[in-house]
């Protein structure tokens, strides 16, 4: 079951945490997988980004420097 939800947060983060630092807070998921669903809000930033450069509306999301601040703290937490 745990397994489920974190392969759903790695292809939807953004459906499963409010902000990208939750998924640095949550318990219960190891750091591996918290980075997977981190870099696969990071891929879904930059999409938003070209989407955005080429004229086509994005919608709401969290904005790449957050996402890359969580990753960031992530791997401070990790290295310490």
């Amino acid at each position: 079951m745990h397994e489920v939800r974190v392969g759903k947060a790695s292809l939807n983060p953004a459906g499963r945490f409010r902000r990208p630092m939750d998924v640095v807070e949550a318990t219960g998921i190891p750091i591996v997988e918290k980075l997977a669903i981190l870099r696969a809000w990071e891929a879904d930033e930059r999409a938003l980004q070209r989407a955005e450069d080429e004229g086509m509306g994005g919608g709401e999301h969290a904005h790449l420097q957050r996402v890359q601040e969580a990753l960031g703290r992530l791997r401070t937490l990790s290295a310490g």
